[in-house]
């Protein structure tokens, strides 16, 4: 056998070595990553819930805004507020659909008692959807080499659309896992208040 021969297993394995670290490390990148999303999903959900109309949906923006700042220290790219003010409006706006779901919620506000739980209700949960569409689109942008300078709204409405159908569902079952523990608490209450027959 020779040198050449002896080496090759070698440096094939190195590859192989190096393919999964740098596999590894997309995945970490990616968690982390959703992770900031879904912080700033409960973050949303909560601001959807104060009474003020247009307070909210200003909040919500600033959220948004945070959630791109973060986002882009993850993959060390440069950030400016106000061309992502103006990315987060663009790419909102451009999807007339969830921009009126959520400005109707906003303004339910308005009427009295159930204007204001209903209000509150849907647009915490608009708020939260629209959240998870807004950084799964630039998670997917930031992954393929894009940066908030050369991110075009208008090319990412599509998926845009897509994760805020996928963030609503995730929004359910996201109060759902906050129902839950106190859900389960106050049946674990109730059964320690009832004796048996």
């Amino acid at each position: 056998m020779t040198d050449e021969n002896k080496l090759e297993p070698t440096v094939q394995g190195d590859v192989e070595a190096e393919d999964e670290i740098a596999q590894a490390d997309a995945e970490a990148r990616n968690i982390g990553a959703n992770n900031i999303v879904k912080n700033h999903i409960i973050a949303s959900m909560a601001l959807g819930l104060v009474p003020v109309p247009l307070f909210d949906i200003a909040a919500l923006v600033t959220a948004q805004i945070n959630m791109l700042r973060s986002l882009s220290e993850h993959y060390d790219l440069p950030f400016d507020d106000t061309d992502s003010r103006s990315l987060v409006t663009s790419l909102i706006g451009g999807s007339l659909p969830v921009l009126g779901v959520v400005g109707l919620s906003s303004f339910a506000k308005l009427i009295p008692g159930v204007g204001t739980l209903l209000g509150s209700a849907s647009l915490s949960v608009s708020a939260g959807a629209v959240t998870y569409a807004v950084g799964q689109t630039f998670i997917m942008h930031f992954e393929a080499g894009g940066t908030i300078g050369n991110f075009d709204a208008s090319k990412a409405q599509a998926f845009f659309k897509r994760e805020f159908d996928k963030g609503k569902a995730l929004v359910r079952d996201i109060r759902e896992e906050v129902k839950g523990p106190a859900a389960g608490k106050a049946a674990g209450e109730t059964a320690d208040t009832h004796t048996p027959p």
